[in-house]
């Protein structure tokens, strides 16, 4: 128990109070009576009755200046305050209006003291934020039973912060280990799809790196083109996927060094089929994507590619994009029938499609983002 400001006979009477109550025990059962209380009345006599009602609260501060009593919340808060209504100098409404503007104190409930019973007096009192108030005479059990509900509500308050505390703390971690394994998730997905195509371009004379190249190349120009970032990530990722029906075509067609006859031609068409077969029904984006990506990779912006013979804006963008950076990379590459072209000419090539073959918006952004599209081939090999 503290004592403050108490300039008078009854002074000893308090600290034979303090001394009496200083040890008290504090069941678990109790726990209420940990919780400390500031008392500030300007009436000797009035703290005195409190204090001795209070007798089982272990940590108890009075106050017979309200001045000295705002000091002291700088330096130890209560976690109730009584406080008497009409005290000179400063009253308590402007105490209470001081601790429910500072946002150190304005939590700590406030019960005030009175003798008044005016109606506007108490309005006033609540406005300014009280949440009870006991009358002067003082009844014993009065006091301890609106205490003790303030407090228990106090303790239901501090629990609930706790619990909120440890949920935030819960969800915190959780939400962490589930970002973690989503990141784990898709390196583990972009592994498995890397593997399942380069399956299908080790029988072709291609390599892992024309994967990775064409994932790159797509990702960029689709965010030029005002895709989304997790859109034209999926699209990168569904691009490694256009090929994938060539797993279907057999060696003499698919690694033949000579040009193609019609009927093999036709037949190395069909790749177009055959990964949209694979890839079909798929219940996430990612699958649909790839599916459109090989279906239609193949189709020309005037109508004449396969296998379907779609035009212009018919054709899935995802396949355009796709499309136009799958033949820059070709173009780039050695096949079996072709040595790689330079660039100025896979250029000049890529130019004379524009409204033919390509889309020309497509070709557009590819041209104007043409160094960042060559920073990305300096770090891929070509085999």
């Amino acid at each position: 128990m503290q004592v403050q400001t108490l300039p008078s006979d009854h002074k000893h009477e308090i600290i034979a109070l303090k001394n009496k109550y200083h040890n008290y025990s504090l069941s678990e059962e109790n726990e209420l009576y940990k919780y400390k209380i500031l008392i500030v009345d300007d009436v000797e006599i009035n703290i005195l009755v409190l204090v001795e009602a209070l007798r089982n609260y272990s940590h108890i501060s009075v106050s017979l200046d309200s001045k000295l009593a705002i000091e002291s919340l700088s330096h130890s808060l209560p976690d109730i305050i009584l406080l008497d209504l009409f005290m000179p100098n400063i009253n308590g409404f402007d105490v209470c209006n001081y601790v429910k503007n500072n946002h150190v104190t304005k939590n700590i409930p406030i019960i005030f003291i009175t003798s008044e019973k005016d109606p506007l007096s108490l309005n006033k009192a609540f406005e300014l934020g009280a949440v009870d108030y006991i009358t002067k005479p003082f009844d014993i059990l009065e006091v301890n039973a609106r205490l003790k509900t303030h407090l228990k509500l106090k303790i239901a308050e501090n629990r609930l912060k706790d619990q909120n505390a440890i949920l935030e703390y819960k969800v915190a971690e959780r939400t962490k280990r589930l970002e973690e394994k989503n990141i784990e998730l898709t390196e583990v997905k972009r592994e498995t799809i890397s593997r399942l195509c380069l399956a299908a371009e080790l029988r072709d004379t291609d390599t892992g790196s024309h994967i990775k190249r064409i994932q790159a190349y797509s990702e960029l120009i689709a965010l030029k083109c005002g895709m989304s970032t997790e859109n034209a990530e999926q699209l990168g990722l569904a691009s490694s996927m256009h090929d994938l029906g060539k797993i279907g075509i057999p060696d003499h067609i698919l690694l033949k060094s000579g040009k193609l006859t019609p009927e093999e031609f036709e037949a190395m068409k069909l790749h177009t089929v055959i990964g949209a077969k694979a890839l079909a029904d798929g219940q996430s984006d990612l699958l649909r994507v790839a599916y459109r990506v090989a279906l239609y990779h193949h189709e020309r912006w005037d109508g004449q590619g396969y296998p379907h013979g779609l035009s212009g804006e018919n054709i899935p963008l995802e396949a355009r994009i796709v499309g136009l950076v799958d033949v820059f990379d070709a173009l780039l590459s050695k096949r079996p029938y072709k040595d790689p072209f330079p660039l100025d000419k896979v250029i000049e090539i890529i130019q004379s499609e524009r409204g033919k073959h390509f889309d020309p918006n497509i070709i557009d952004f590819f041209l104007s983002h043409l160094d960042e599209i060559l920073k990305l081939k300096e770090s891929f090999s070509y085999e």
